[in-house]
């Protein structure tokens, strides 16, 4: 398991928080990836007032880059150190 830091909007319309979050090592096709700039968008903002889903809490920012640090099994694609 791994502690980061993410904006969590746990209801609809309320104020957004930084928090921390654990996110699990990497399954199979998966990486994980340390976050060194990420944008929260528009479409973060439709999240947050509920127009695309009301499954809350959200963990808002998707467009993301950073270092590869860990990979899983089958993956292929990037490796330990890439930039994604």
């Amino acid at each position: 398991m791994h502690r980061v830091r993410g904006v969590i909007a746990r209801s609809k319309g309320a104020p957004v928080s930084v928090e921390t979050i654990l996110v699990p090592d990497p399954g199979p096709g998966e990486a994980l990836v340390r976050v060194q700039a990420c944008g929260v968008c528009h479409t973060d903002l439709h999240y947050r007032e509920g127009g695309i889903g009301e499954e809350f809490p959200y963990l808002l920012g998707h467009e993301a880059a950073g270092i590869v640090e860990a990979v899983g099994p089958d993956v292929q694609d990037v490796a330990v150190g890439d930039f994604v």
